[in-house]
């Protein structure tokens, strides 16, 4: 038997949790606690553990909120790669999302669930509409809609009850209004003859650029604890231009939250994001690090890599015949010179049958700066150490991202 796994649910165990270390003749290698409806409560998920060749050293299905300690029955040298397999409704597809991270020593890791519970839609029209540009930005607490739809709008409501925020940009500048009180199940016809004048703020790009997509999101507390509202979400046209001006309604909110992509032009296989929160800032900060003399042979790549950043990253992508997409990603430091898919286990095998190695392409590096964070290790334990866990995405960072040749 190649290795040995120990899962806890919440009401029956069979495993008692201690020491990690402690299963006679086995080695421990990594202890992964799902929370907060992290997989979803009517799908299950995949955890497995591989060698540093990509060699399977365990792995199991889980469901729910578990625990579960992952062993191996031979001798097995860190550091390993470990990979989380979740399954989720897309449109008319499941999406299949698979992350591998790279250079992990055994340790305990939790992954938290940030699930929305919809109470039900609210139907949102409007009336006495302004002569405007563009589409209609509906937003509420944890969903947001820019739209050119004026009636029969439907809304998640996330929140009991809930704040509509709705922005349209006049020929004047942009309007914004507030409507309080929203409820599952009920329709509102939204008077917007009374609208007021948001506030706008302008953005710097580094260069003129040929496409963009700006969206900010506000939150009414400090610690980012409160759902966001999109406050403001643009997309470009395709004119070069080398600033943008958001718009926020003024005194609402505590703290921003600011997502920018730049495309250069429609021939570059760059594209650019920043990540900046708490004030809206003044100016896009463009990483300076490149991926260049990329080799792909099969689910293998070698590359090189220049610049300042703290994660590296690819891609690849399959979608088969019975409406499954798969996104897979593997994860490493910045020293990584080359990347390829782990072997796939038993595990994934019964899952997707049709799932093969050489079925996915790859079609995407990303190299990825956090400048709180000083290493890749730290990256590691900023997001999945149970003590003090932390999203990324609520962090600082900029990257650049490498269509594949």
């Amino acid at each position: 038997m190649l290795f040995y796994i120990a899962v806890c649910g919440t009401v029956v165990c069979s495993c008692k949790k201690k020491d990690n270390s402690t299963e006679p003749g086995k080695q421990w290698l990594m202890t992964v606690n799902f929370k907060d409806d992290y997989i979803n409560p009517k799908l299950k998920a995949i955890v497995f553990v591989s060698d540093a060749h990509g060699n399977p050293l365990a792995d199991t299905m889980v469901a729910g909120n578990t625990s579960v300690l992952l062993y191996s029955e031979k001798t097995a040298t860190p550091p390993f790669q470990i990979t989380i397999v979740k399954w989720e409704p897309d449109m008319h597809n499941f999406l299949v999302t698979i992350n591998t991270y790279q250079n992990v020593t055994p340790s305990e890791w939790t992954l938290q669930g940030r699930r929305l519970v919809s109470a039900g839609e609210a139907i949102i029209n409007l009336q006495n509409i302004p002569n405007h540009i563009g589409p209609i930005l509906y937003s509420n607490s944890g969903y947001s809609n820019l739209t050119f739809a004026t009636t029969g709008n439907k809304h998640p409501i996330y929140q009991l009850p809930d704040d509509l925020y709705i922005k349209l940009t006049a020929q004047k500048g942009s309007l914004y209004k507030w409507t309080n009180g929203i409820l599952p199940g009920e329709t509102y016809n939204v008077d917007l003859s009374d609208m007021k004048t948001a506030e706008p703020h302008t953005i710097t790009f580094p260069v003129a650029m040929q496409d963009f997509h700006v969206k900010i999101y506000g939150y009414r507390d400090t610690n980012y604890l409160s759902l966001p509202i999109t406050t403001d979400e643009l997309i470009g046209n395709g004119d070069k231009t080398d600033t943008v001006t958001v718009s926020v309604p003024p005194a609402t909110f505590s703290r921003f939250q600011t997502n920018i992509e730049l495309i250069e032009s429609w021939t570059s296989p760059l594209t650019y994001t920043n990540i900046q929160n708490g004030a809206i800032p003044d100016s896009f900060v463009k990483l300076n690090a490149a991926i260049s003399n990329i080799n792909i042979q099969g689910n293998k790549t070698d590359f090189n890599s220049v610049g300042d950043f703290t994660v590296t990253s690819a891609k690849w992508y399959f979608h088969d015949t019975e409406n499954l997409a798969f996104e897979w990603t593997v994860f490493g430091p910045d020293t990584l010179t080359t990347i390829s898919l782990p072997v796939l286990p038993p595990a994934m095998k019964s899952m997707f049958p049709k799932l093969a190695l050489d079925s996915l392409t790859l079609y995407q590096f990303e190299i990825i700066n956090y400048p709180e964070l000083d290493s890749y290790n730290t990256y590691l334990e900023n997001i999945f150490n149970p003590a003090a866990p932390g999203p990324t995405d609520r962090l600082n960072s900029s990257s650049v991202r490498v269509m594949a040749p």
